[in-house]
């Protein structure tokens, strides 16, 4: 059985699809998109981080979604591999502002980054939120 996918545009460093990326467009043409765009050469940009990103394109499961973010240990830092300290368990699912304001608490000391969280990523996962993921 052939499992349906859609293409989506992400971000490398946190898996979300909540990213901008440039394009030329022709104005005097209703803003005709004009030309291709180089992924990987140009950067492009994270909503969820805030943060400037190289925006790359993959190919997922067609009925997945954005269930939620954690904050893991960045690479190459003591913290890799590492669930947050303020994180329940990992299994726990947080939205946007929860997961922001664990980056920016006084154990964020900048080894953390965000991780969006799809369905199927972590099996029964225990929502810390009701309602949007980024809410």
């Amino acid at each position: 059985m052939n499992k349906k996918t859609k293409t989506v545009h992400l971000c490398p460093q946190c898996q979300s699809d909540n990213v901008q990326i440039k394009a030329w467009v022709k104005p005097n043409q209703g803003n005709l998109f004009a030309d291709k765009i180089n992924y990987g050469e140009e950067v492009g940009w994270c909503d969820d981080e805030g943060l400037p990103t190289f925006v790359k394109i993959t190919e997922i499961n067609a009925d997945a979604k954005v269930i939620g973010f954690q904050v893991v240990g960045e690479d190459g830092t003591a913290q890799e591999g590492k669930i947050h300290p303020d994180m329940d368990a990992s299994l726990c699912i947080y939205n946007l502002t929860q997961a922001r304001k664990m980056l920016s608490s006084k154990n964020g000391n900048g080894q953390w980054r965000l991780l969006t969280i799809w369905t199927g990523d972590i099996e029964e996962p225990i929502m810390m939120f009701k309602g949007n993921p980024r809410g």
